[in-house]
């Protein structure tokens, strides 16, 4: 494994069981260029604008052409601590294609119940998809055994288009999933 390698993440088309991309991060995710693999073996890059105190992650596909950037909105939750909004998704001119928002209205359940399920991806008002806890399937046990995993179950997020076309390709989704887990991470 290369020098501050973390783990191995894996976006799965959940109807299919297809690995759709995969990623070694390596290093921290904020700070460090990733490569993610599709399906097809194909090379993806995600990096960010700067080396320090990144704000936009840039993601480029195979040819190198600019697929997605997910700029953090840092002015909005300088101004307003609860802003809605973690992400805007900017295409290859910088134009807002869509934006990660957790529509909660009620604040003090968005300030302390933050979850990957409370997040919706909004194109203006129409909502295109959003960020679900999927459960695991484990083999059957006995039943005490069965009540004690399905408490200590655990689960992957993902991501569900709404319609029927994938929202992102798979490599963007995934880095998407993993730039997110970097904004929200409160610890």
């Amino acid at each position: 494994m290369p020098k501050g390698y973390r783990h191995t993440l894996e976006m799965v088309d959940d109807r299919t069981g297809q690995v759709m991309a995969t990623c070694d991060v390596v290093g921290r995710p904020a700070f460090a260029t990733l490569e993610l693999i599709d399906e097809l073996g194909r090379s993806w890059r995600m990096q960010p604008n700067r080396k320090v105190m990144p704000s936009r992650w840039i993601v480029t596909d195979p040819g190198q052409n600019i697929a997605m950037q997910f700029d953090q909105k840092i002015l909005g939750k300088l101004t307003n601590p609860i802003y809605k909004c973690a992400l805007a998704f900017l295409d290859g001119d910088g134009k807002e294609v869509y934006r990660l928002i957790d529509p909660r209205t009620n604040i003090p359940d968005r300030m302390f119940g933050v979850g990957p399920d409370d997040w919706v991806i909004v194109d203006g008002d129409r909502l295109a998809a959003k960020l679900v806890r999927l459960r695991r399937e484990e083999a059957k046990a006995g039943v005490w055994r069965g009540v004690l995993k399905a408490l200590t179950s655990t689960s992957d997020p993902g991501i569900v288009s709404i319609g029927r076309e994938r929202v992102f390709p798979a490599p963007v989704a995934l880095s998407m999933m993993i730039i997110f887990a970097v904004v929200t991470d409160v610890s």
